[in-house]
């Protein structure tokens, strides 16, 4: 059974990066984020960077070997209309799905990998060095 989605009021202050905002039915919902956040306390390159050196950004995301457990439900839905009165979202960020109705599918991937390279307390000259 499809239902209307009704809200009355929805206020959010930040959707960014792949995010979904999604009021409705829908049949799908995908989405994906990868990010690479590199914080240096000198300007200093050492060559090609980037997703590919990686390991988080290539290896294979789990899927189910089976189908999932089931377990049993009777649903009734008595109003047509999914309805909503308000709705306040601080900050919707990496792939996150807000969703007012129904829906099959929703899958949602985010890869992140954050470097902070720092001085050392002894010395003040950058040194080589990556975290896997």
């Amino acid at each position: 059974m499809k239902r209307t989605s009704v809200v009355q009021t929805f206020h959010a202050e930040t959707l960014i990066i792949s995010s979904v905002l999604q009021i409705g039915d829908s049949e799908r919902i995908s989405t994906r984020t990868r990010a690479l956040a590199v914080q240096r306390q000198y300007e200093l390159f050492f060559g090609p960077e980037g997703e590919q050196i990686f390991p988080v950004f290539a290896k294979p995301i789990p899927r189910w070997t089976s189908p999932p457990p089931t377990a049993a439900r009777q649903t009734l839905h008595e109003s047509p209309v999914i309805s909503v009165q308000s709705v306040r979202v601080l900050a919707i960020s990496s792939s996150a799905i807000v969703h007012i109705g129904s829906t099959s599918t929703a899958e949602a991937e985010a890869r992140m990998k954050h470097i902070r390279q720092l001085a050392g307390s002894e010395s003040s000259a950058p040194t080589r060095g990556r975290d896997s």
